[in-house]
């Protein structure tokens, strides 16, 4: 667009003076744009109107290039091809924003409906309440054969209705007694997995989730860096810096996040089992693509070293999915 606004002799941010001779339309000395201050309507509209066109035809450049030209941008982005594109670390940021934002709400939407499992403690629950209400000593033991379900932790059994009685009240000296009566020393960890366990039992999985989900994104942000760690040692011969190897990484992210938004909104309307396909088979054929056009080796080098990242990957990833679920579950 172009601008008629008067030019000032000094900059109105940092006071520098614009000489005669020199252009004025930026201030050489901080950068900004050289006009008179103007609050008008028209003005702001027309601000607002080149930054939404500007940043607009930015993501249309990046989105063709991510979605239907694998490894395109991050090659265009390490030749020194970056004003056109959103830089890597933003596009990211943005499309995993999108991304665990509708997660969470499509994991929100089915917690309405109680659980089969949140049902039964429901149902536990009254039964350890009557029980312990009746003035006969048998009702105890009646309730707890009936509900026979046992769980197993750190080498404690416990029958699932004694959980449920114990969650009513779980003081130190009651976790303590528990551990005690299965003749174990109520060590820290012992203590930890109970008091834990117990916390869980009123949790719908839906509501388990969400506590996992909110570790989710910082996993990821860790994860992409190993991810680029393992991609910068099986192409060690080549001598790309490191950070050439991230930038590709978080390309990769980017498309694999964008698939699951796509899965996610399908899957408000349908549930289709050849999307989940898609999800599977996808990501490989598009890494491959990007690995031929980054580094140009033969489809065989490429195809073997697509098998051995995925599968390097798919441990370190696996990994960090247990690590976040445990640490999850200590933090509830």
């Amino acid at each position: 667009m172009a601008h008629s606004h008067a030019k000032l002799s000094a900059c109105a941010n940092c006071s520098y003076s614009f000489p005669a001779e020199q252009p004025d339309e930026f201030c050489p000395r901080c950068g900004q744009q050289n006009q008179e201050v103007s609050l008008s309507l028209g003005h702001v509209t027309e601000e607002f109107l080149e930054g939404i066109f500007h940043f607009d035809s930015k993501v249309f450049r990046t989105a063709k290039l991510l979605l239907f030209k694998p490894g395109e941008l991050t090659k265009r982005f390490l030749a020194g091809h970056r004003m056109p594109y959103v830089p890597p670390i933003r596009l990211y940021i943005f499309i995993s924003f999108v991304f665990f934002f509708l997660l969470s709400m499509s994991i929100g939407h089915s917690s309405s409906r109680p659980s089969k499992e949140l049902m039964q403690n429901n149902r536990l629950r009254a039964a350890a309440d009557s029980a312990r209400q009746s003035s006969s000593g048998p009702a105890n033991i009646i309730v707890f054969d009936k509900y026979d379900d046992r769980i197993g932790l750190n080498g404690m059994d416990f029958r699932q209705a004694e959980l449920i009685s114990l969650s009513e009240n779980p003081t130190s000296a009651r976790i303590d007694s528990a551990i005690r009566s299965r003749k174990l020393e109520p060590t820290f960890m012992r203590r930890l997995m109970l008091r834990q366990t117990v916390r869980t039992l009123d949790m719908s999985p839906d509501e388990m989730t969400r506590k996992w989900l909110k570790n989710l994104p910082l996993l990821m942000f860790v994860l992409m860096p190993l991810f680029a760690l393992l991609l910068k040692g099986l192409y060690r011969r080549q001598r790309q810096y490191y950070l050439s190897h991230l930038i590709f990484s978080i390309h990769f992210h980017c498309f694999v996040f964008v698939l699951f938004i796509l899965n996610l909104g399908v899957g408000l309307f349908t549930s289709s089992d050849s999307m989940d396909l898609l999800l599977m088979l996808l990501p490989a054929v598009y890494f491959f693509l990007a690995l031929r056009n980054n580094f140009g080796q033969s489809v065989g080098k490429t195809l073997a070293k697509v098998l051995l990242m995925m599968t390097s990957y798919g441990v370190v990833l696996f990994t960090g999915m247990v690590l976040s679920v445990l640490v999850s579950v200590l933090l509830l």
